[in-house]
């Protein structure tokens, strides 16, 4: 089955210029026309597209699906598990400097509480 670009618009959620920009860069591979020259994009051009857009949401960015549209569903799953894994990377630091401010925010309030102290005391 066969897909206009409105069909595709309306099914992926992206503009006619988000289609034709994928294309023209490599992400999307070059998509047939029919008799009047009106591209026909095909169902794994739409899988294509769900994918990448979902991966753009998680912050995938758009220059790494260039080329990848014919990648075995192995080498995807490989793409995706590298990406959890920079991901978790990212969550960890995340949790290192999350734990840094929470003990920069203990030692001002016990600075604060020192302070609250010696002016109690200077009154």
């Amino acid at each position: 089955m066969t897909y206009s670009t409105k069909q595709v618009m309306a099914m992926t959620d992206l503009s006619k210029d988000a289609l034709r920009y994928y294309e023209q860069i490599g992400i999307l591979n070059p998509v047939a026309r029919d008799k009047n020259r009106y591209r026909m994009y095909s169902e794994d051009d739409v899988t294509w597209l769900q994918m990448v857009k979902l991966m753009r949401s998680m912050g995938v960015k758009a220059e790494s699906f260039i080329g990848q549209q014919g990648s075995t569903l192995a080498e995807r799953r490989v793409f995706t598990a590298q990406y959890q894994q920079q991901v978790r990377r990212q969550i960890e630091q995340l949790q290192r400097i999350d734990r840094q401010l929470t003990e920069k925010l203990a030692f001002l309030d016990h600075l604060q509480t020192g302070a609250d102290v010696k002016n109690e005391e200077a009154r």
